[in-house]
């Protein structure tokens, strides 16, 4: 069982952080305050409706760097590789009508802009062309 302790710093700090604008830092340290309410992993993890996986990982990194560390942790996997790939690509054709690539429609559509993909060679899948 994970439980931290804070010291009064510590905890002041936090709440600091709980109140800035970054999302995704104000709950890691939620769910640092919540341990240190005595709260367990199981108990944050359905408070927040988080996995408690996604708990227990943030609060290891807390104690092995404290705030450092909950801010520069990339989420783990493979980068990603073709949305930065794509991004360009959309940026310049979106502006166009999509009659000028071929198509009858009068705007863009998903599938369209995968089709437009494929035929220049990059296949992607909806869900990539949906994030970018």
């Amino acid at each position: 069982m994970i439980q931290i302790r804070l010291s009064e710093d510590e905890r002041n700090r936090l709440k600091e952080y709980r109140n800035t604008r970054d999302s995704v830092l104000s709950e890691r340290c939620l769910y640092i305050l919540l341990s240190d309410e005595g709260k367990s992993v199981p108990d944050i993890a359905e408070q927040t409706k988080r996995n408690e996986h996604t708990v227990r990982f943030r609060l290891k990194q807390y104690q092995k760097g404290g705030t450092e560390r909950l801010k520069g942790i990339s989420p783990p996997g493979r980068p990603p590789v073709k949305g930065v790939k794509i991004y360009p690509i959309i940026l310049e054709i979106i502006p166009e009508s999509p009659g000028k690539y071929g198509y009858i429609e009068a705007g863009w559509t998903v599938n369209m802009l995968k089709d437009y993909l494929k035929r220049e060679g990059i296949g992607v899948g909806a869900g990539t062309v949906k994030r970018v």
